[in-house]
């Protein structure tokens, strides 16, 4: 325990001692003894030697306390020598087997690195061999095969495309074998290679010709072989497409030239000095200018001399686009047929449809639709070009003005393909509704030609625009039209309805231009006629606005007559485009002359009227003569004085309206006159039996009077206005009124009359035949007989139907058991019922 503390005593004191300001300095790691005794020596000598004896004084103590110190650590330090000294030889021992390894590891490395050697050695030379056994057996395989080619070669000049087939495999196969090895530099397959080419040259030329020859007849035999052979030879889809291509730019290049205006006049002179008159001398020689514009320029400048040389030249034009159509036509059938044959055909092998390898994917476009995109591609930039202004010229002007020429060759083309393409196994080269409804591809090529198209319109359109606003100027103060302007309207209209009669397209496009002109006659017309009271005077002759509006009608009408017969001749579409245009011009004709004709209506209506204040319809009416009319022949029934004054009204209306119209109403042939002369008549007829229905009481007497009248009336509409039998129901239902007068109550019950008559009519005849209790309708509403027809005028039958069987009902009880209510009451409900 003292010895321990001792110990920790020594060592504290030995820390204490170091931890003295004095030997601060000398625990710093930067100390520097030269400096520190430089600094000692500078000082005053018994500042110096006060500093030395302290430090020889503090190593002495420090010396001491280290002794203590390890006396007191005495065991300790032994015992961590000892441990030393175990660890040094073990590091000895170590060091031993390391040598040892080392040496081993020596002689381990010197016993496997010859046969390792060896090994890599012997592993390349079996590598080497493998090689060369595997390019031997490519080398032999690559000789039987070109063996054989030649054998096929030589059986392939007599027997044709079906051993140019097996060729084709051996080259493919041959191709395969060069790919799997690189046999180059080996004598045997350099000595072949010349061979190989001549004889991948032969299949693909008669591979070639096989399938142009199969095109051409539309043969899918031949075609199949030959696209087996393009199979075989790994090139099917790369060749379909290139003939697609082909087929397209070939069809492009020769539109081009045939819309080439050197080319153009180099070939009208090339023909031209072969003989004719119309030949180099006439051109003048060839037209060497250095656009299309100046060689068309110079045709045209030549006037009327050069005439005959600017038709041919146009005739050239039309010839070779006739000839660039008809090639796009062959092409798209052959395109076609190749790709029905490719949609049936597979190979023998492996069943792939070569379809399938032309457009294996479903967004790859099939041939023919490549053809088509391209082609319809080429056809726009050629005719782009042509109407553009720095290569017009003649071909521009040309095409303009003969469009329908130019889109009868393409929609020719487009039907020509889709009749040559007609198959039960295959879909044709272009859609049939499509086709016949201008969509699809066949559209797309006419729009091709959409700049000329357009072009043409807008000159039809001026053109009938100034014809018709020479006919029409749309004034009061101008003149009508006169017979010459009309005429050349009317022929300007005709001139280009006819044009476009060979283009289902063009004739509805043509068709909507000329309605647009039919519409501007319409509103002109509005403008040019006159209005007015004067219209409705009808009293005495006709006078100067009404002639005019009359005549107006007629120029209308002539103008609608005259295309209404053309309409004939037209695609159904072009017809109907016109349908609208001409019931414009119609209604603007009916307009003129309406007014007119609703006064003479009006001016009928109202002595009509007066048969309700007629005293002859009374029931102190007698059986001989009317009265207030002059007296007649004991015995016979007279005519009313209104019914004279209505027929002296409508030999008017013969005389001095209906006379001034061309075509007569009366004659069968359709006209707004005859319209509303029909409309006229129809008007009054049922007028008249609508208000001879109302007349109550009617006696027996005035019933004669009335049939009396009824048959002067029909008399009178018919031969002032038209024949009643043209007039169907309502003359039907006049008779039927006539004959309906003298039926007894008990006949009334199912008979046929009732049907020929408008229930309304039938119903307020017999309430004439009820008693006096059953009110009449318009009686009981305070009505008069003008007031109640305006109400029925603005109802339909059913509502009228409604109003009478209220107004029945409410009146009923009050007539029953009077004399007649039990025969009539049931039938006039059911009547009155409606459905």
């Amino acid at each position: 325990m003292g010895g321990g503390g001792s110990a920790s005593g020594d060592g504290g004191s030995a820390l204490e001692l170091l931890a003295s300001a004095r030997f601060a300095p000398f625990r710093d790691e930067a100390f520097d003894p030269a400096s520190f005794a430089s600094r000692s020596l500078t000082e005053s000598h018994t500042t110096a030697q006060a500093q030395t004896e302290q430090l020889q004084q503090g190593v002495a103590a420090l010396d001491g306390a280290l002794r203590q110190l390890v006396l007191n650590h005495q065991d300790d330090l032994i015992a961590q020598t000892a441990r030393l000294t175990e660890a040094e030889s073990a590091v000895q021992r170590i060091a031993l087997s390391v040598r040892s390894l080392q040496m081993v590891a020596a002689r381990v490395r010197a016993e496997v690195a010859e046969p390792l050697q060896q090994i890599a050695t012997r592993t390349q030379q079996l590598r080497n061999l493998q090689a060369t056994v595997d390019l031997l057996r490519h080398v032999i395989h690559r000789l039987k095969l070109v063996q054989k080619l030649r054998q096929q070669m030589g059986a392939a000049d007599a027997a044709g495309i079906l051993e140019v087939a097996k060729a084709a495999k051996l080259l493919s196969e041959i191709a395969a074998v060069d790919a799997e090895a690189d046999l180059g530099g080996i004598d045997a397959v350099d000595a072949d290679a010349e061979f190989l080419q001549t004889a991948a040259a032969v299949v693909r030329s008669q591979t070639e010709a096989a399938l142009k020859a199969g095109l051409e007849c539309l043969s899918q035999a031949d075609v199949g072989s030959a696209l087996q052979v393009l199979f075989n030879l790994n090139e099917l889809q790369q060749a379909v497409m290139q003939l697609a291509d082909s087929a397209a730019a070939s069809f492009g290049r020769e539109l081009a030239a045939a819309l080439d205006p050197r080319k153009l006049s180099a070939s009208s002179v090339a023909a031209g000095s072969s003989g004719g008159p119309g030949g180099a001398k006439s051109l003048g020689g060839p037209l060497p200018g250095s656009t299309a514009k100046a060689s068309g320029a110079h045709v045209a400048r030549s006037g009327a001399a050069s005439s005959p040389a600017l038709r041919q030249v146009q005739e050239v034009l039309w010839e070779k686009l006739g000839a660039a159509v008809d090639q796009l036509q062959r092409s798209a059938v052959e395109v076609w047929h190749l790709q029905r044959v490719l949609g049936k055909k597979r190979d023998p092998l492996s069943h792939t449809l070569f379809l399938d390898v032309v457009a294996p994917g479903d967004d790859d476009l099939l041939p023919l639709d490549r053809f088509w995109s391209r082609a319809i591609a080429a056809a726009s930039d050629c005719f782009a070009a042509a109407f553009s202004t720095a290569r017009g010229g003649f071909v521009r002007d040309t095409l303009v003005a003969g469009y329908p020429r130019l889109a009868v060759l393409l929609e020719g083309a487009a039907a020509r393909v889709l009749r040559d393409s007609a198959a039960r196994d295959a879909a044709p080269a272009l859609d049939d509704e499509q086709a016949r409804a201008g969509l699809g591809s066949a559209a797309a090529l006419l729009d091709s030609a959409a700049d000329f198209q357009n072009a043409y319109l807008a000159a039809s359109l001026a053109r009938l625009t100034e014809a018709a606003t020479a006919a029409f100027p749309g004034s009061t103060s101008r003149p009508l039209p006169s017979a010459a302007d009309l005429q050349k309207a009317i022929a300007r209209m005709h001139e280009e309805l006819k044009a476009a009669t060979g283009s289902a397209r063009l004739a509805l496009l043509v068709a909507s231009t000329v309605g647009q002109a039919l519409r501007a006659v319409a509103q002109k017309a509005e403008l040019t006629a006159a209005s007015g009271p004067d219209l409705r005077a009808v009293g005495g002759a006709c006078n100067a606005a009404q002639l005019r509006n009359i005549a107006l009608c007629n120029c209308l009408q002539e103008v609608h007559r005259s295309v209404v017969g053309m309409g004939g001749r037209l695609p159904p579409a072009a017809a109907e485009a016109l349908a609208g245009p001409l019931a414009d011009l119609q209604a603007a004709a009916l307009e003129a002359v309406a007014p007119t004709f609703r006064a003479l209506v009006e001016t009928a209506e109202e002595l009509l009227l007066q048969m309700h204040s007629a005293p002859a319809y009374g029931a102190a009416a007698g059986g001989t003569g009317g009265e207030g009319d002059g007296g007649g022949e004991p015995g016979v029934t007279d005519t009313s004085s209104f019914m004279r004054d209505l027929a002296r009204h409508l030999t008017h209306c013969r005389l001095e309206y209906l006379s001034k119209f061309n075509p007569s109403p009366a004659s069968p042939i359709p006209s707004v006159a005859r319209s509303l002369v029909e409309r006229m008549a129809a008007r009054l007829v049922l007028f008249a039996v609508r208000h001879a229905s109302l007349l109550r009481p009617l006696p027996q007497a005035g019933k004669l009077q009335l049939a009396k009248d009824l048959a002067e009336l029909e008399a009178a509409v018919g031969q002032q206005l038209l024949p009643l039998e043209q007039l169907g129901g309502p003359a039907r239902a006049l008779r039927a009124f006539r004959r309906l007068l003298f039926l007894e109550a008990p006949e009334l019950e199912g008979s046929p009359l009732l049907k020929e008559l408008p229930r309304p009519e039938v119903l307020h005849h017999l309430y004439s035949r009820a008693p006096p209790a059953l009110e009449s309708p318009h009686v009981r509403s305070g009505l008069t007989p003008t007031q109640y027809s305006l109400w029925l005028d603005g109802h339909s039958q059913e509502e009228t139907l409604k109003f009478i069987r209220t107004a029945l009902e409410a009146c009923a009880a009050k007539a029953k058991g009077a004399e007649g209510a039990e025969q009539l009451l049931p039938l006039m409900r059911r009547l009155a019922a409606t459905g």
